[in-house]
């Protein structure tokens, strides 16, 4: 019967699951790793930078100036940090995961219409067994019908 493979396509499938879910959880804890760095860099690497920035800048444009253009060159850090984060795709892993993935369930629907036309046939037997018993006797009954209605030329 069919039930092994039906049973080994489902483990395969299941397995393929749970690959492509912890690649999929690498893959958000390495963005999310990102993102926390992006973070702390703006939040403590960039406060020194800023203050020798605007203590640079204060005599030349002002304070109010200084502070404005330091400020803007920290959004276009972010901004530009946030996109390297979002351009993060996971690797050929997924794809080779979602491929088995994909093999396994259309093995499992061939299984499983194999397995679901060996059910109806049986039940088929089961209903009318005198079905399949009488295509098999049909033949020899006849012939034996046959010889039985000859005349016999004996005499």
């Amino acid at each position: 019967m069919k039930s092994d493979s039906v049973i080994r396509n489902l483990r395969v499938f299941l397995r393929a699951q749970s690959i492509i879910l912890e690649i999929k959880l690498q893959h958000f804890a390495a963005r999310s790793g990102l993102l926390a760095l992006a973070a702390l860099i703006a939040v403590f690497g960039l406060a020194m930078l800023d203050l020798a920035a605007y203590f640079a800048l204060e005599p030349v444009w002002g304070r109010v100036w200084a502070a404005t253009l330091i400020g803007i060159g920290d959004l276009i850090l972010a901004v530009l940090l946030f996109m390297l984060a979002g351009r993060l795709k996971p690797g050929r892993d997924l794809e080779l995961a979602q491929e088995i993935q994909k093999s396994a369930v259309d093995a499992l629907t061939n299984d499983v219409k194999t397995l679901e036309s060996e059910i109806l046939g049986l039940a088929r037997m089961v209903r009318n067994p005198l079905d399949g018993a009488f295509s098999g006797l049909i033949m020899p009954l006849a012939s034996i019908v046959l010889k039985a209605l000859k005349p016999s030329d004996k005499k």
